[in-house]
């Protein structure tokens, strides 16, 4: 925890010496609220009241690198508690982390429609996910984990993305409903954290500065008398989240020199790209294709097990299990690879890593 504190420190002094500390939404409104109130200036002036705006909000960084400590600089912005948990309570020190690297931010939209109040509390990303947590409130007790947004057009047809992007197709795919300890069945609350998870698009570069997340429908179930009845509420919730910019967060590289031993199959593991949120595994097409055809000879569009990700290995060779956030994949032909990309279940130290296990074999893949 030491190390990770002195790395975030380093880092402070070297955004404060460069002057590129970027200072949250309500910081920089605080500073513009207290030179609202600063006496105007002449013209002549008007240059050093620029200064004076620039200098105050990279104050932050450059007090919290004199005294050693982030903690001025992460008071900005405290996790909400619903998104430590989903990321595996990751400890301050790495919050801090995620935070000073644009990777977590805190958003403030909210809408009301219909008597459900849509609030933006956070969002948590890196090159290859989104996570969007919401909490949701309404006036009557309609919220189990049964319960869910969509985004119908006006002919009622389904379709439309949750999430809109300025670009299209900028998600391989999307999954969201309301956190795992929402009530299952039967025990309506008027009250629930809703969570949003997206795996970018691995056939674009990721431009997204901000994202819309736009639902037109919730539907719900009341039970009676064993019977469960559905209902739909139509509205307009349409919530805007600036995203800055993408993550500095380190992606770690890593290109084994040995293939891995598959169900007796060498496969060459081409690359593999590990951040604290997420996996990418590069295969060899070649070695993939051959792979598939002796486990499931004669089946096509199949997933092979085998190969999918299972956890991980620390540095003692223990084994650490995240879960997955969601996982999409991508045949290159041109390069003759295949890639699997994995959102993990829980933030992970990337420098406490031996190997990627993979299957039920666990079979490993070393990291060195």
């Amino acid at each position: 925890m030491m190390e990770n504190s002195k790395k975030i420190d380093e880092q402070i002094r070297r955004m404060a010496a460069e002057e590129s500390w970027s200072a949250s939404e309500s910081c920089i409104k605080h500073v513009e609220h207290i030179l609202e109130d600063l006496p105007d200036a002449p013209a002549k002036e008007e240059k050093m009241r620029k200064i004076f705006r620039k200098r105050t909000i990279i104050l932050a960084a450059a007090l919290a690198a004199l005294v050693g400590t982030t903690a001025l600089a992460s008071g900005l912005f405290q996790w909400n508690e619903k998104a430590v948990e989903n990321f595996g309570n990751p400890t301050e020190d790495e919050q801090d982390t995620m935070t000073m690297n644009g990777i977590a931010q805190e958003q403030q939209a909210s809408v009301t429609d219909a008597g459900i109040t849509i609030t933006a509390e956070q969002t948590v990303q890196d090159k290859n996910t989104l996570y969007i947590l919401l909490d949701i409130q309404a006036e009557d007790a309609i919220i189990d984990g049964n319960g869910g947004f969509d985004n119908p057009d006006e002919n009622g047809e389904y379709g439309r993305p949750w999430i809109v992007t300025k670009e299209e197709d900028a998600f391989n795919n999307v999954s969201m409903g309301f956190s795992p300890d929402t009530p299952a069945f039967g025990e309506l609350s008027d009250h629930g954290y809703y969570e949003l998870s997206a795996m970018k698009s691995l056939d674009k570069e990721w431009t997204e500065d901000s994202v819309t997340v736009n639902f037109t429908e919730y539907s719900y179930y009341t039970y009676e008398n064993g019977d469960t009845i559905p209902h739909k509420i139509k509205g307009e919730w349409t919530l805007t989240l600036p995203l800055g910019s993408d993550t500095e967060l380190k992606t770690s590289v890593y290109e084994p020199e040995q293939p891995v031993d598959i169900s007796g199959i060498p496969v060459k593991v081409k690359r593999v790209e590990l951040s604290p949120l997420s996996l990418r595994l590069v295969y060899d097409m070649d070695d993939w294709n051959k792979l598939q055809d002796t486990l499931y000879a004669g089946e096509t569009d199949v997933m092979i097990y085998e190969a999918e990700f299972a956890g991980f290995l620390n540095q003692n060779g223990e084994e650490i299990r995240t879960g997955t956030g969601g996982r999409s994949g991508k045949y290159d032909f041109e390069k003759r690879e295949v890639i699997q990309q994995v959102g993990l279940g829980k933030y992970v130290d990337t420098e406490e890593i031996s190997a990627v296990l993979l299957g039920e074999g666990k079979v490993q893949i070393p990291l060195q």
